[in-house]
């Protein structure tokens, strides 16, 4: 990772047009600080123009021998689908810049090091000091799923003393505030997908009621094993064509990706003070969970209408107001339930 300097603040309201005799302070929240890296993008800008000209970031896995582990009609315990966007170089760690020694390094989940790495980008790129962030109260939220590990099973002669620190999943967030010198909350949220999504409700929560100065919100995922397709094939989860056909009626399953995003967070009041880089606000959240439906990963139209009006009301302002919708879908067929 290439050691930058820290860039001067943007003394501009970003992208956000903010009249300020109208703003409502109370529980506003700005990003004011962005960094990613995603197939095919290692950056945010990479990761718009991908957007822009409509490239296709889905490829064949070479990350394991998926001619030993595919097959179209998931027999033989194999996985249906042999598609996924994958990053690259994810051995690549400058662990130099973190003062980590290699022989921490070597035991470090990657998605550990990419997180430290696109945290850090994060803050180079919000223009806010490290220091001051370690002089307030700054938190720490990451979503992430762990249900395949990177080492996996080591043998009793493969572990080490960084062994445990590498690969526990509330790590993926402690790693942050230790290395940083963060002295906020420090959590992992693993809710599935809308993992990533509750973190930033929990820090827009914790920011508006004062319970933290700053705050950092991350998602990764990785796939380190076929672990996950296998499963995910099972439940007929996958598309075997590695296309996401979402609210369609030929949808037949998702294609997974890997990726990491990180923001930095701050009530809208100290950043409008500060004069920081707007990128936008956010201005309500809310959790729920659909209870009893036709399946446990099925969503049910009742719990989603109460935590979208949920939403709502916390941001104060009514639905007819809103000319722009972006939705989650995995494209999953909902009629398969067995």
């Amino acid at each position: 990772m290439k050691e930058n300097k820290p860039k001067k603040q943007v003394r501009s309201n970003g992208h956000v047009s903010i009249n300020q005799s109208k703003i409502n302070y109370c529980n506003d929240i700005a990003i004011i600080g962005i960094a990613c890296r995603f197939p095919g993008a290692q950056n945010y800008q990479d990761f718009w123009e991908n957007l822009i000209n409509g490239v296709d970031s889905i490829k064949e896995i070479n990350r394991w021998d998926y001619d030993k582990h595919y097959s179209k009609d998931g027999s033989e315990n194999k996985s249906i689908s042999k598609w996924c966007g994958l990053l690259e170089d994810i051995d690549q760690f400058d662990n130099n810049f973190f003062n980590i020694s290699p022989r921490e390094a070597r035991y470090m989940d990657p998605q550990q090091r990419i997180l430290l790495e696109e945290t850090w980008g994060c803050i180079e790129d919000s223009g806010v000091s490290l220091e001051m962030l370690q002089r307030n109260r700054t938190s720490v939220y990451v979503g992430a799923m762990t249900i395949d590990s990177y080492l996996g099973s080591p043998s009793e002669e493969d572990v080490d003393i960084y062994s445990g620190p590498g690969t526990y999943p509330f790590m993926l967030a402690n790693k942050i505030s230790y290395y940083l010198g963060l002295n906020g909350e420090s959590k992992v949220i693993e809710t599935g997908c809308s993992s990533a999504l509750v973190g930033l409700c929990e820090a827009k929560n914790a920011l508006a009621a004062g319970d933290s100065d700053y705050a950092i919100v991350a998602g990764v995922n990785v796939h380190f094993s076929p672990l996950k397709y296998l499963m995910w094939s099972k439940n007929r989860m996958l598309s075997i064509e590695g296309k996401c056909k979402t609210f369609d009626k030929d949808a037949n399953g998702f294609v997974s990706g890997e990726g990491a995003g990180v923001l930095l967070l701050q009530p809208l009041d100290k950043a409008v003070e500060q004069q920081n880089h707007i990128y936008g606000v956010i201005k309500g959240c809310a959790v729920n969970h659909g209870g009893k439906s036709v399946s446990i990963s099925a969503p049910r139209v009742e719990a989603q209408r109460d935590v979208i009006l949920a939403a709502y009301e916390n941001a104060g302002f009514e639905p007819d107001s809103v000319t722009y919708i972006e939705a989650h879908g995995t494209g999953t067929c909902l009629l398969y339930t067995s």
